[in-house]
């Protein structure tokens, strides 16, 4: 059986796939989505260190636009052309997402796996915390503005900033208040060290967009 993750390059998609390898879950690629919108996404904005990051994981990474109403059709074609039978998901308590997926592999023939769910609305604490430990270095690459501000960006989500953001907002930031790039993870070869990034802002997100970034040995 054939497997596909979707992949972001951020934290839950990360630490989904690593369950998904620990649980003998087959991923045979990762699919990384992109789409118009009126936005820009900040894990498009750094494509560069998704592809990195997959080159160091050593699963090939797919890129498929997205156009508005067309989603369920473009990836369910897709699922089928590459004969897929399990597809990964990093959803953790937001029901109408789940369902969504849910959808997808049912139309698809394929099942879901979705190992961070942790139920409809339920604190998503425990589960930044088992990220954590994990191994999983995560760092913070958008905010959303008021719910938080500029100085949390580039900060790596340890276990003090996940009290703090706990106290804040949902600390996974299943809202969207945050998102996260992965840096490091038992999984990757190596590790990705940030050089000169600059701050962009529109709307009421910041995003980091990284300028120059370098590929490190792991030593340890």
């Amino acid at each position: 059986m054939r497997g596909l993750a979707f992949f972001s390059g951020g934290k839950d998609s990360v630490f989904s796939l690593m369950k998904a390898k620990q649980n003998g879950v087959p991923v045979d690629y990762l699919l990384f989505n992109t789409h118009e919108f009126q936005i820009p996404n900040v894990h498009e904005i750094n494509i560069c260190l998704v592809r990195a990051m997959a080159d160091l994981i050593g699963i090939p990474l797919k890129v498929l636009h997205l156009e508005p109403g067309r989603e369920h059709e473009v990836l369910s074609r897709l699922i089928c052309q590459l004969n897929i039978g399990v597809v990964t998901v990093g959803n953790i308590n937001v029901m109408d997402q789940l369902e969504w997926y849910e959808k997808l592999c049912k139309d698809s023939g394929a099942a879901l796996y979705a190992p961070l769910w942790a139920g409809a609305g339920s604190s998503s604490l425990s589960a930044l915390m088992d990220l954590i430990k994990s191994g999983v270095k995560a760092m913070i690459f958008s905010v959303k503005k008021p719910a938080l501000s500029e100085e949390f960006l580039g900060r790596i989500i340890d276990p003090v900033l996940a009290r703090d953001l706990a106290r804040l907002i949902d600390p996974c930031g299943e809202g969207g208040e945050y998102h996260t790039l992965v840096l490091d993870a038992p999984i990757m070869s190596g590790r990705l060290s940030i050089g000169e990034c600059s701050t962009i802002e529109f709307g009421d997100r910041l995003m980091l967009e990284v300028k120059k970034f370098r590929v490190e040995a792991k030593n340890d």
